[in-house]
Order: structure tokens, then C-alpha cells, then sequence
């Protein structure tokens, strides 16, 4: 085996590669040309000493070593570009590129309605927002700072706790069909989540009706969001992003909350625009997700 180590480029070409599944959809993912991508897969191949892909005349599959070495590929990437991230300007320069992470419906719904003030104090900063519901690796460096809905488990984190989020019932100010009791649950039209079936499980935990009319079932809480703005049903949302949204909220005794962390790796407190973009989620998430009050439904005599 070749003592020289693989290099960063050959390393990014394998996982494109694995990533696109085609050595076309690697040069492109990479503004590169196919043969560049062929020949680094193949340089890589003879620095490791080992095959990663069978050829065929409809292109590379990977073998088990390739797979086995993805997860690695993976972490080598994201560390080259936190390495980057942190190399593009001096520890105390604002100057230079954050990458957040945090989950669709904090992403759409909250951060970029915060951004518009971190922009004029720090005109020349750029943010990287990974929207996903998976949790990123901040240890991995997999982002700068991540915005999370769980207690961390992590050691070597700043972590900075937050108002816990409020959630509860709501439904378009259009929706004629939402409960007014806590019996109607049981037949009103409702939006739920699919494959988990949290939400109903959680009502019939708290003792409350099984929701039985369930009109649209989905996973994803930025569709649940959009469906309670068009009118489809009842379901729960962020008290702080219906209250901008104009939803109101049914059944207000009716409400659950989660933990909400903003976190750092420690190493990075001396990165002066890192720090800037934590201090300012910080300062500025609570008045997003922790609202004093919102638009209530009124309950008929």
C-alpha cells in the first residue's frame, strides 16, 4: 500500500460518487469533468490499494469496502469544510462563512425572520442554513452552530437553553370545522403525523379523545403547518410561528412543549463570527418560539 495519504480532492470525488451514483452526477455535484472524477476514483483506488467499484459499460457500482468507507468520507468532508469555514478570515473578523443547523420548521419558519438584523450588524457575514430533521454532528464539525428541540448528550458543546417551545391546537380563522370542546377531538377534521402517529398518541396520554377524522396524514411539520393555513383541519403547531402565521388556537388548555437549545463546539467560542451568529440566535430566538400570547378561538355559549 502507498504511504502517501489520500488527498482531500480524492476523497470528495469518492463521495460524490457514492453520493450521485454516477461518475456524471459526481462531476457535476463537483464542477468537474468526467474523466477528472473517473481518474481521481482511480488514483484514490491505488493510494488505498484496495478496489471501491466494479466497471461495467452502464457505469461504476460500488463494492462492500466502498460502502464500508462512506460513513469515513463522509466525516473527512465535513471536517474539510469546517477547516475552510474556519481558515477564511482571523479568529476576530466577523468576515466569513456560519453554518446553522436545525430542523425544517425552525429553518423556514424562525431563523430567517432573525436574520434580517444579524445582516445589518454584520453586513459581511454568510450563512449556511442546513434545513433537516436529521441531527448534525457538531463534533464532527458537520455544522458551526445547531439550533436543537432535545436535551443535548453531547460532552464538549456550549450549550446555551432557551424558553422551552410551546405547541397547541390550531386551525385557520376559515376553518368552521375545528373543535370547540374537548369531546369533539374525537370527530373533527384533523391533521396528523403519518408514520409515527406521535400527535395522537400524545392526546390519548393526556387523557383527551383519539382524533378518528383524520383528513391528511404527513411527516413533514412544514406540510402540517401549510395545510393548517389552507383550511384542511386542526393540528398542533408552534405557538410563536402560528402567532405571525394568523392561525388561532383551539382548546388553549391543550398544549405540550419541548426543550430548545442553541449549541457550540467549544473549540469555536474564539471564532469571533461564530460567536456573533450564537449570540444573536440567542438573543433573538425567545421572542420567535416563546410568545406571550396569541389569537384564541372563541368558544360558543
Amino acid at each position: 500500500m502507498s504511504q502517501n495519504l489520500p488527498s482531500l480532492d480524492l476523497i470528495l470525488s469518492f463521495r460524490a460518487v457514492m453520493d450521485t451514483g454516477s461518475l456524471t452526477g459526481a462531476a457535476k455535484l463537483l464542477a468537474l469533468s468526467q474523466p477528472t472524477v473517473r481518474r481521481q476514483i482511480e488514483m484514490l483506488e491505488q493510494q488505498i490499494d484496495t478496489p471501491l467499484f466494479t466497471r461495467a459499460t452502464n457505469g461504476l457500482t460500488p463494492n462492500d469496502m466502498a460502502h464500508a468507507l462512506l460513513p469515513i468520507a463522509t466525516t473527512i468532508a465535513a471536517q474539510g469544510a469546517a477547516f475552510k469555514r474556519a481558515a477564511s478570515s482571523a479568529a476576530q473578523d466577523t468576515h466569513g462563512t456560519v453554518r446553522v443547523t436545525c430542523s425544517r420548521v425552525i429553518a423556514t419558519q424562525v431563523v430567517p425572520f432573525i436574520l434580517p438584523a444579524l445582516q445589518t450588524r454584520h453586513p459581511d457575514l454568510r450563512i449556511e442554513l442546513v434545513a433537516s430533521n436529521d441531527t448534525q454532528d457538531l463534533l464532527r464539525r458537520d455544522a458551526d452552530i445547531a439550533i436543537r428541540m432535545t436535551h443535548p448528550t453531547q460532552k464538549a458543546l456550549i450549550q446555551k437553553a432557551l424558553p422551552d417551545v410551546r405547541l397547541g391546537l390550531f386551525a385557520s380563522p376559515a376553518h368552521t370545522a375545528a373543535p370547540q370542546t374537548t369531546d369533539d377531538i374525537a370527530h373533527a377534521p384533523f391533521v396528523l403525523d403519518d408514520t409515527s402517529d406521535r400527535i395522537a398518541k400524545g392526546l390519548i396520554a393526556a387523557g383527551l379523545p383519539e382524533p378518528r377524522n383524520t383528513v391528511l396524514r404527513c411527516d413533514d411539520e412544514v406540510a402540517q403547518i401549510t395545510a393548517l393555513l389552507a383550511g384542511v383541519g386542526t393540528g398542533f403547531c408552534q405557538l410563536g410561528i402560528a402567532q405571525r402565521l394568523g392561525l388561532t388556537q383551539v382548546l388553549p388548555h391543550i398544549e405540550t412543549t419541548l426543550p430548545c437549545f442553541v449549541l457550540m463546539h467549544e473549540d469555536q467560542r474564539q471564532i469571533a463570527r461564530i460567536r456573533a451568529v450564537f449570540d444573536h440566535m440567542c438573543t433573538h430566538l425567545p421572542a420567535q418560539i416563546a410568545p406571550n400570547s396569541v389569537k384564541q378561538r372563541k368558544v360558543k355559549a
